[in-house]
């Protein structure tokens, strides 16, 4: 069976764990934790980017706490080949927003994965995309997501790369069923910043927004201890790890009470799913799916359509970060 060759190392694995656990940890306290010299870990780091192992690092912002709304948008466009389409994004969005490219010769090319706190927002950075692609887009389709019912990266990084168990991140259940809470325009700079590179400097962060970099660091702990910010977090690319990366979009005509608890059941105990989201379009899921081999895909497929359920939807399709 097919099966992704894995770029990392086992000194990689060393600093990866120190990442996820906080990803704006120093090369130099790095360094001291696993032994190894502050140089090399800084080069590894580095490395790890420019092979879009890690695609970039961002704040874990807390949706519910902040109000805010996760948007999937997948765009169709009229580009010859993979070459023009990895160019054009390039020199046209970079790194400011997280995408990924579908391995795939019909259907979509990309998926961009986005917050707003409002829909003035949404239609702000919206506009913002369709206009970036307005000479080579034929078609788009926004998901709106409405509840997340599953989050499993860390666990599956751990079972399938540490071949451990990951601890838990703190609860944020309190936060996340109490009053939406409140941050002023400085708080939303610093994140929209940290949104773009969240290992950026304390003191670039300062130079842009014209405060002290204590004032930037005192407020990013505060939005910590508050549970705004639930963390900084690396983005792994999981091909480079060795595994399958594909996305899905599940819709059904209609699903009773009973049937959608257990559409969240199953895809919560589907060990291939790390992540999935459920649409305002009530019935409707997005998914990310990781395998270990090539052939799962069409296996998950096909144990999802056997369940019984009348299916309107069911695109599967292999990604890759860009």
């Amino acid at each position: 069976m097919n099966k992704n060759k894995s770029i990392i190392t086992s000194k990689d694995v060393l600093i990866l764990k120190k990442l996820l656990e906080d990803g704006r940890a120093s090369s130099s306290s790095i360094s001291k934790e696993i032994d190894l010299g502050r140089e090399i870990v800084n080069y590894r780091i580095k490395r790890l980017v420019k092979e879009n192992l890690i695609v970039k690092f961002i704040p874990k912002v807390n949706q519910i706490a902040l109000d805010y709304q996760e948007y999937i948008i997948f765009l169709k466009l009229n580009l010859e080949d993979e070459f023009s389409k990895n160019k054009f994004i390039k020199e046209n969005i970079g790194n400011k927003y997280l995408i990924w490219t579908v391995k795939s010769n019909d259907g979509w090319d990309l998926i961009v994965r986005l917050y707003a706190q409002n829909v003035v927002e949404f239609k702000e950075k919206l506009s913002e995309i369709l206009e970036t692609f307005s000479d080579v887009l034929t078609n788009y389709y926004t998901i709106i997501s409405s509840e997340e019912i599953k989050e499993n990266e860390k666990s599956v990084i751990a079972n399938k790369i540490f071949d451990s168990e990951f601890e838990k991140d703190k609860d944020y259940e309190v936060i996340k069923h109490g009053e939406v809470l409140q941050i002023d325009d400085k708080d939303k700079e610093i994140i929209n910043l940290l949104e773009d590179d969240a290992r950026v400097q304390y003191k670039e962060i300062a130079n842009k927004i014209n405060v002290s970099s204590d004032t930037v660091k005192y407020r990013i702990d505060r939005m910590k201890e508050q549970g705004i910010l639930e963390g900084i977090t690396p983005v792994l690319n999981f091909n480079k790890l060795g595994l399958f990366q594909y996305a899905a979009v599940l819709k059904f005509p209609y699903l009773d009470k009973e049937s959608s608890k257990s559409i969240k059941k199953i895809l919560n105990n589907c060990t291939c799913v790390v992540r999935a989201i459920k649409s305002l379009n009530n019935d409707e899921y997005f998914l990310n799916l990781v395998f270990d081999y090539e052939i799962e895909s069409k296996n998950f497929e096909q144990d999802i359509r056997d369940l019984g359920f009348n299916i309107d939807v069911f695109d599967i399709f292999k990604i890759d970060w860009f």
